[in-house]
């Protein structure tokens, strides 16, 4: 018997990274102009799983000040960081033999602010892909990890116009990587997980995606319009509407 091909009816996509500019951006810049090892804010962030200030204020657990308070403490916790960190080369077979630092003073306030405005202009190409989508007939939605702030607020209001369905960690109380949260996405657009091509910026993120069954395309800083190529010989190969100019 002949397998069955997936037919792709729908498109999920990411927002920070993705629909408009990737916050680490913002990170990579601080980091250097305060002398900080390349990475080493985004091994803090991660390095607490699910249960950390950033991770916490995306499923809107916690308030704006309550997050700046805990993750201030946590991105100064310097004999932790540098232990995650000196993991992290490991893992990555880099040199542990770099300097690290000694003291901290990152200022969560100062940074989250620049990932804001960071993530304020959109990447161009993946918009226009997004309303290309609408057009052959693709469902089309956002999947984001976000905050129930001022910022977010302005940001989710601007942009869920070009979807259909806008699904928000601080609204829902679910975050990626949590597979709860893409299936909840894909119940919302009445798709299954191999009907959906999913894009994200972060690799587990991504991994989550193909442990359910969708198409995962990463989209790396600077080479967006890549992904978008993808997308599109994907929905040519395998896309249950036919495209238009």
């Amino acid at each position: 018997m002949k397998p069955q091909t997936r037919t792709i009816r729908a498109v999920i996509f990411d927002i920070g990274g993705v629909i408009v500019k990737s916050p680490f951006l913002a990170i990579s810049l601080y980091e250097q102009s305060h002398h900080l090892p390349s990475n080493y804010i985004n091994v803090s962030l991660s390095k607490h799983g699910s249960h950390g200030a950033f991770q916490q204020y995306e499923r809107n657990e916690i308030s704006y000040t309550e997050f700046i308070n805990k993750w201030t403490l946590e991105l100064n916790d310097v004999t932790a960081n540098n232990k995650a960190y000196l993991e992290y080369l490991t893992r990555r077979h880099l040199d542990t033999r770099m300097v690290l630092p000694r003291t901290l003073r990152v200022d969560a306030q100062e940074l989250f602010t620049r990932m804001m405005k960071v993530a304020e202009e959109p990447n161009e190409c993946v918009v226009e892909l997004v309303k290309w989508l609408r057009r052959c007939g693709y469902k089309v939605a956002a999947l984001t990890n976000n905050f129930q702030n001022d910022e977010g607020k302005v940001q989710a209001n601007a942009l869920a116009k070009l979807f259909d369905e806008f699904v928000e960690s601080s609204v829902v109380g679910l975050r990626k990587p949590d597979t709860r949260f893409y299936t909840h996405a894909c119940n919302l657009l009445e798709v299954s997980p191999d009907e959906v091509v999913f894009l994200d910026d972060i690799r587990k993120n991504l991994s989550a995606a193909k442990r359910l069954g969708m198409t995962a395309i990463q989209v790396e800083i600077g080479r967006e319009q890549e992904a978008v190529d993808t997308v599109k010989r994907i929905i040519r190969t395998l896309g249950a509407f036919e495209p238009k100019l």
